[in-house]
């Protein structure tokens, strides 16, 4: 039996003991006599950069070097270094989002980098083309996009190959530029900011610059009332000529529904029993769903006596039998007059422009007494809503 030894492990030089556990590459050991408070020494290198610590013990000295080599073997020799300037940076950069995820939070911020590089790319041509797509893709009125491609396409004439970034004052001097009546220049106007606000919500604007431009202003002469006569000769006409155009146009006439909405309604839509209209979102101009009553009883007269060929127009159909019916009644459809016709009587009758609001699906009366108050009288108003079939 071989007898143990007593001999004592031999010492490192730097202090360590070969039977110990040995720190790895990069990291040292080293004692230091003349140092009896903390004579252990750990010693290692960030790039050129050399760094020391000192020790009371040999146990604090390799539990230190063990918790360091095990972050460099989990997180690489990056784990080493340190650089107080960056953790200053750091820690105000934690202070300023509070208990956010910083990853999340740098997600996010290259997001919107990359957002604002689509912004700072994407032209007037580009942009015009996809939003009018969209809009046929919502399914408004044909008659209603072929208006906003004009516009829209006089816009981009202007302001083609730029970006989206246009400054208000520049449109400002391009609507004032248009050859057009402040009707027309209006219409621009509306159309356009509808178009970066579009263009906004689906990232590729970063704002709209029509917010801070004033609308044309309105003249009064703008709204045209048909007179009580010239209806009576129009839905006289067209109940002898175009029958099957009544409905539709008394739809606009007497319920005050804009062109598009009536062409597009279907006779399910219509509550005959109960005397209310359902106006889906899809034909809406507000694209909300609404249900409007309490409508003239001469509109359910009207809609009542109409042939079930008036419920299958489309739209096309419908606005070619209104223009005949007006060419053949003589009388002028300057734009939007059944509608215009509808408010100014309506409020002429009731002396309540909230109530005509409601049924014209407005937010406020505001309109209303702006500029159909007092453009026809209450005599007026009563034998237009008793035009009859």
């Amino acid at each position: 039996m071989q007898k143990a030894s007593s001999r004592q492990p031999k010492a490192h030089p730097n202090g360590n003991r070969y039977d110990e556990w040995r720190p790895p590459r990069g990291i040292r050991y080293s004692h230091r006599a003349d140092r009896p408070g903390a004579p252990f020494f750990l010693h290692w290198r960030d790039g050129a950069t050399r760094h020391a610590a000192a020790y009371t013990s040999e146990a604090a000295r390799t539990k230190a070097a063990k918790a360091l080599a095990d972050k460099r073997t989990e997180h690489g020799t990056n784990v080493l270094t340190f650089d107080p300037n960056e953790w200053r940076v750091w820690l105000a950069f934690k202070n300023a989002i509070g208990e956010a995820d910083p990853l999340q939070v740098a997600h996010e911020w290259m997001a919107a980098r990359q957002k604002a590089a689509v912004i700072e790319s994407i032209t007037v041509r580009e942009a015009s083309d996809r939003y009018l797509r969209a809009r046929a893709a919502d399914g408004i009125a044909k008659a209603t996009l072929t208006h906003a491609k004009m516009d829209m396409g006089r816009f981009v004439q202007r302001f083609s190959d730029r970006t989206l970034a246009i400054a208000s004052d520049e449109i400002r001097t391009w609507l004032a530029a248009l050859p057009f009546g402040d009707v027309t220049k209006r219409n621009h106007y509306k159309r356009v900011s509808a178009f970066y606000t579009w263009a906004r919500m689906n990232g590729l604007a970063a704002s709209n610059p029509c917010e801070s431009i004033r609308s044309p202003a309105r003249d009064a002469d703008d709204v045209s009332v048909l007179s009580v006569r010239d209806t009576i000769t129009l839905f006289e006409t067209a109940k002898r000529l175009r029958p099957q155009v009544c409905a539709r146009l008394a739809l606009e006439a007497f319920a005050g529904l804009r062109f598009s909405s009536a062409a597009r309604l279907v006779k399910a839509d219509v509550n005959f029993a109960d005397k209310g209209i359902t106006l889906p979102g899809a034909k809406l101009k507000t694209r909300k769903r609404q249900y409007i009553d309490g409508l003239p009883d001469n509109l359910w007269m009207w809609l009542t006596a109409a042939p079930e060929e008036a419920w299958s127009l489309t739209e096309r159909q419908y606005l070619s039998l209104k223009s005949d019916a007006f060419r053949l009644a003589g009388a002028q459809n300057p734009g939007n007059v059944l509608r215009h016709s509808f408010c100014s009587y309506h409020v002429a009758q009731y002396r309540d422009a909230a109530r005509t609001a409601v049924i014209l699906c407005h937010s406020s009366p505001r309109t209303l007494y702006q500029h159909y108050k007092g453009r026809a009288t209450a005599a007026d108003a009563a034998n237009y809503f008793a035009i009859l079939p």
